[in-house]
């Protein structure tokens, strides 16, 4: 279950071969602005006169292509379904938020929620949450046992949300509230158990 996009092979969400070469490329592209800005307010009292004005159209047609192909880089990791309408879920979990619990059933249950903590969830299954909210609006995000974050999505009231995941390795995952939703948003926690 993997997509490709030119040169950069995805699964869906990240993997940390693509966030380095995303760190390393913005971290290039900040250095080469900051010597482009020291340098041309060097000497503000000179207007256009340096050697490289001559060649500012040529260096911002540059940067719009870099930022282009960046961005569209990107896209095949992005882990909403309408990215990756090739790849077909194993497992449709139905999220319900509401203050201060998150109810997950198999789907369908919308109308008749039959909550479980006990899903079976195992290694390498793509899983495909539909979320929603009954009262205000959360964040519905998905920790690893290490406490890095792996996913999020907004959980809005009468609104249906879509995230997918591809579990690959087992354990504890937690899920916690990034919205603040009221007095008990630090206790609304869940977890899932992926098995190997």
């Amino acid at each position: 279950m993997t997509v490709s996009l030119g040169i950069f092979p995805a699964s869906v969400g990240m993997n940390i071969t693509y966030l380095t070469i995303i760190f390393v490329m913005g971290t290039l592209i900040t250095a080469v602005a900051i010597v482009a800005v020291v340098y041309s307010t060097r000497r503000p009292e000179q207007s256009d006169s340096h050697a490289l004005a001559k060649y500012e159209k040529q260096w911002v047609a540059l940067i719009v292509v870099i930022f282009v192909v960046f961005s569209i880089s990107t896209l095949a990791y992005l882990p909403y379904p309408y990215a990756h309408t090739n790849i077909k879920p194993n497992k449709i979990i139905d999220v319900q938020a509401q203050q201060f619990n998150w109810c997950l059933s198999p789907a369908p249950t919308w109308g008749n929620p039959n909550c479980k903590t006990n899903i079976p969830i195992t290694v390498g299954d793509t899983v495909y949450f539909n979320v929603t909210s009954i009262d205000v609006t959360h964040g519905f995000g998905v920790y690893s046992a290490s406490g890095s974050i792996l996913f999020q999505v907004q959980v809005m009231p009468q609104y249906y949300n879509n995230i997918m995941y591809q579990f690959t390795s087992p354990g504890i995952y937690y899920i916690r509230c990034l919205e603040f939703c009221g007095y008990g948003h630090y206790g609304m926690i869940s977890a899932m158990n992926v098995t190997a």
